[in-house]
């Protein structure tokens, strides 16, 4: 894949490669207007380097919840497809709570 379709690429806390490709960043942009934010991309990434938690996802557990405090009152959530090499960030957006805390089953990682 070219430089130019991969918005970011880092190491997670678990020394694996995840990217956010331009493709899926023009997909979730609209949606999510915090992607056209520099400062929301930086902690995105700080997110899947350094998280603050990891969580199971509730509905596919080939993928993996990452966030991180953005704000007083909010968090950078990052879905991401763990299954691939490298992993691929799904989709990502700013969250007040994190909602897998409400599932006892769901499996946290940090």
């Amino acid at each position: 894949m070219p430089n130019n379709d991969i918005i970011f690429s880092v190491k997670d806390y678990r020394g694996k490669e995840v990217i956010f490709t331009r493709k899926k960043w023009k997909q979730k942009k609209n949606d999510h207007p915090e992607l056209q934010k520099k400062e929301f991309i930086e902690c995105l990434k700080r997110a899947i380097m350094k998280p603050d938690e990891v969580w199971e996802n509730f509905g596919d557990k080939r993928k993996r919840c990452y966030y991180k405090k953005y704000s007083q009152f909010t968090y950078a959530k990052a879905i991401i497809w763990i299954k691939h090499r490298p992993c691929q960030v799904i989709t990502a957006f700013e969250i007040d709570t994190i909602k897998e805390i409400n599932y006892p089953n769901l499996k946290k990682f940090v």
